[in-house]
């Protein structure tokens, strides 16, 4: 794969697609019945789903409980893990500071404090932001992977892995123990480590940190009002508890700056409603420039999960579909966002409930050609 300058952008969590309910009773003739149907597949603890039709029209499905030992449903401003769809807001960020720079410089690690840390490269390629926001730098998924020799942080707890690592370990860990898995723009493999480097150097070319440049730039301007990286006392009000794989409640993804940009927001459906419908070109936005950006396929290939753009990806379903989506999985929520720019047709799912393998996609993929059943 040839290296790709950042401007060519402007033309242009982690899992499987496959649909695994073909076969649907023949009794069923709505769409909510086959919602209902695919819920009773999927739906663990609890789940909140909406979807926009082929009228774009809203509806909005609730199953099950804010957790096992809170029989309330959840409603749409209950408050989930978004998990690695906060990668698509971090590659928005980074297309709306590019588009507004005058002399953009694509390379990564001249934006980051000389002397405190040193971005690795190999075979003399260095790391560019379009290698961050296509999973094509060759960093690590994490630090704490297998086989690294990178001492975990004080306090590192594998229920939330990333909360206890601070900007000087991670820019610790880069300079010197840090290599690269392959030459940067040659392959692809999944960082969180990227693009949590992605969230960081926005903040420092910004002046200020990402968690102020999420609120300033996406959730002020679209009225995400219930969103955040940190619980609020709001929040707590509303909160789906998040379940492990063995419906264990576990806390909630947290991070300190550097790995924020990487699956750290919370969110509710009636947020992510606004972020849908502002992706979709339904509702007018000052970012529809660079959502339109982080859009466009980079022409990289992932295998199952399709091609990639900038933090999405882009699919043909079975049902001959194409469709832009992202999925998130964390250490107690699962969450899917998918839309259809044909048909303006759009999918959101939030489950309390992890799933670490491509449950969550299964999911999401067979709504999207419900939806278009109909």
């Amino acid at each position: 794969m040839k290296s790709v300058k950042l401007h060519a952008m402007l033309l242009i969590l982690l899992l499987g697609c496959s649909r695994n309910n073909e076969i649907i009773d023949q009794e069923i003739t709505t769409l909510e019945e086959e919602i209902n149907y695919l819920a009773d597949q999927y739906v663990k603890v609890g789940a909140v789903v909406g979807i926009i039709d082929k009228q774009q029209n809203k509806h909005i499905f609730s199953f099950g409980s804010k957790s096992i030992n809170n029989p309330d449903p959840p409603d749409a401003n209950t408050v989930f893990d978004i998990g690695s769809i906060t990668k698509t807001f971090t590659a928005i960020l980074v297309a709306k500071t590019y588009l507004e720079m005058d002399t953009p410089d694509e390379i990564v690690g001249h934006y980051l404090p000389a002397g405190k840390v040193t971005i690795p490269s190999k075979d003399n390629v260095e790391i560019n932001f379009l290698h961050l926001l296509t999973h094509t730098s060759g960093l690590p998924r994490t630090p704490h992977v297998s086989g690294s020799t990178f001492p975990l942080p004080d306090g590192f707890d594998g229920e939330n892995p990333y909360s206890a690592y601070t900007t000087e370990d991670v820019y610790d860990y880069l300079t010197n123990y840090c290599t690269l898995e392959f030459t940067p723009g040659t392959y692809w493999g999944y960082s969180n480590t990227g693009y949590g480097i992605l969230g960081h150097t926005l903040g420092v070319i910004d002046g200020s940190s990402y968690e102020h440049i999420l609120h300033r730039d996406i959730f002020n301007e679209l009225g995400m009002d219930n969103s955040s990286l940190f619980l609020t006392n709001e929040q707590l009000e509303n909160m789906a508890y998040g379940h492990n794989t063995s419906l264990k409640i576990v806390p909630n993804y947290t991070a300190n700056d550097i790995f924020q940009g990487c699956g750290m927001i919370k969110s509710s459906l009636n947020d992510m409603f606004k972020y849908l419908e502002s992706n979709m070109d339904l509702t007018e936005s000052p970012l529809k420039d660079a959502m339109m950006i982080t859009h466009q396929n980079s022409g990289i290939y992932t295998g199952s999960m399709g091609h990639i753009g900038l933090a999405w990806y882009i699919l043909e379903l079975e049902d001959g579909q194409t469709i832009i989506y992202s999925g998130g999985d964390t250490n107690g929520h699962s969450a899917y966002l998918a839309f259809n720019k044909s048909n303006l047709t759009g999918a959101i799912i939030l489950l309390n409930a992890s799933f670490h393998d491509n449950t969550n996609m299964n999911f999401g993929h067979s709504l999207m050609m419900a939806i278009n059943k109909y």
